[in-house]
């Protein structure tokens, strides 16, 4: 069961990034390996890179100077700073590859496989970082697939070594950078309507992630950060909701759930959100 959630915790990291504030996901019921049969939840999400290429589409601005700065990845000691800044650096991959800054995309390669080697989930992708850095031929279409391959094999692969804990950490910092990242492009509250939505939605996902750490908040740095989280989740009460009445439908087999609260961001969340995000962000961050 807890494979499970490990993959659920990974697809929802960056759920309804660019979404219309609608909560939708789908549910379908599968069987247990030699044990009872169990709810699993599939999200229709997009990855990482395509989360940013969204946002990039948006009423954003790019800023590539609010990036971590890869040559820092050197200085982290604690498996626990390497595991969530190998999140952080995952986000700021996707957020190059989708704004097209190809220049400065391979600088984050060696990084990452180090972070990766540190922490113990190497064998997860093995030598692919180098190899697939090799292989790149310029295009920024393949560099986009490039890194959607990293991500989605790096992290599925998590499942298959008992590396929860240090996956949650990873989950943490990625989602950390992307709303830092999604914060700093905007080019400030109600001048980025669709950004601000944008951040309205990431409640949701803030809360099935502190869902997925609790599983893991025997480890000390697991339980601070889903401490961190629950502290976000209480600026977003400062969001203007409305409830409404849940829509269920069920195609081939699969419900599928729409409606529920409808929240929208406002001048005082967003606010203490860019100042709670970045209190967070800074503590990751700082070797």
């Amino acid at each position: 069961m807890k494979n499970k959630l490990i993959f659920v915790g990974v697809l929802l990291m960056f759920a309804y990034s660019c979404g219309s504030g609608e909560e939708k996901q789908q549910i379908e019921t599968v069987k247990e390996p030699e044990t009872v049969d169990a709810a699993h939840v599939n999200y229709n999400i997009p990855s990482p890179s395509e989360q940013f290429a969204l946002i990039s589409k948006m009423d954003a601005v790019k800023s590539t100077k609010i990036l971590h700065d890869p040559n820092l990845a050197d200085k982290y000691t604690s498996s626990s700073q390497k595991a969530l800044n190998f999140g952080i650096y995952t986000a700021d991959v996707a957020y190059l590859t989708s704004f097209n800054e190809t220049n400065k995309y391979l600088s984050y390669f060696g990084k990452l496989e180090k972070l990766g080697s540190d922490i113990g989930v190497a064998k997860v992708f093995g030598t692919e970082l180098g190899e697939l850095a090799k292989k790149w031929d310029g295009n920024a279409d393949s560099l986009f697939k490039l890194s959607d391959d990293i991500y989605n094999r790096t992290f599925q692969r998590l499942i298959e070594i008992d590396k929860g804990d240090e996956l949650s950490l990873m989950l943490v910092g990625g989602w950390i950078e992307s709303m830092h990242l999604m914060i700093g492009s905007s080019k400030g509250f109600g001048k980025s309507p669709k950004l601000d939505q944008a951040l309205a939605d990431q409640k949701l996902v803030a809360e099935n992630l502190l869902e997925f750490l609790v599983s893991y908040q025997d480890n000390e740095a697991v339980n601070e950060y889903a401490a961190s989280i629950e502290e976000i989740l209480k600026v977003y009460e400062q969001m203007d909701c409305s409830s409404g009445e849940t829509e269920v439908r069920n195609s081939n087999g699969k419900l599928t759930f729409s409606g529920g609260d409808n929240c929208k961001m406002t001048q005082k969340c967003f606010d203490a959100l860019a100042k709670k995000i970045g209190e967070i962000r800074t503590k990751i961050i700082t070797a």
